[in-house]
């Protein structure tokens, strides 16, 4: 029988903590007291693009482990799936882990119309989401046409980019 291959990374991900342990410790320390309304505008700005890197390159560290662990993970999770039954309650267990398969019903829309058809009828309309289609709602919007009930919300988003030469 084959061996499972050796997935000890604990060693490694021990030292990547330890490493990083002091920054963290930095930013745990400081950024709780940050007072951005101390600071001078254009401080704040260079503070912001500053931390949203910081995010980026600890996003990029993890990413290729994402990408060579997702794959496994839904292979193995697709393997238990196939093998072992629902609610079967020993399921299986290694030295580690234990591995049971659990079952939820989902409702999927198989019929629009007869689903439509029928909140129109029954008025049942807690059966959808409040959330409305965006760009459908813009699409009107740009051809000067109204939605009945549908108002304007003005979002801010900030936009923060690196100056070119520095």
């Amino acid at each position: 029988m084959p061996s499972a291959p050796k997935i000890d990374l604990v060693a490694e991900v021990i030292a990547a903590g330890k490493a990083l342990a002091p920054a963290l410790k930095r930013l745990a320390k400081s950024l709780p007291k940050l007072k951005p309304e101390d600071l001078p505008i254009g401080t704040v700005a260079d503070l912001l693009y500053d931390l949203r890197q910081a995010g980026k390159m600890l996003a990029t560290l993890q990413a290729p482990f994402s990408d060579v662990l997702d794959p496994a993970v839904k292979l193995l999770e697709e393997h238990f799936i196939q093998k072992l039954m629902v609610g079967e309650s020993s399921g299986v267990q290694g030295r580690t882990a234990r591995v049971q398969i659990t079952e939820s019903v989902v409702p999927n829309l198989d019929d629009p119309v007869k689903f439509y058809a029928h909140l129109k009828k029954t008025g049942d309309f807690e059966l959808l989401n409040r959330a409305l289609n965006r760009a459908a709602v813009n699409e009107r919007w740009a051809a000067k046409r109204q939605v009945p009930g549908v108002g304007k919300f003005h979002v801010k988003k900030v936009s923060c980019t690196k100056l070119g030469g520095k």
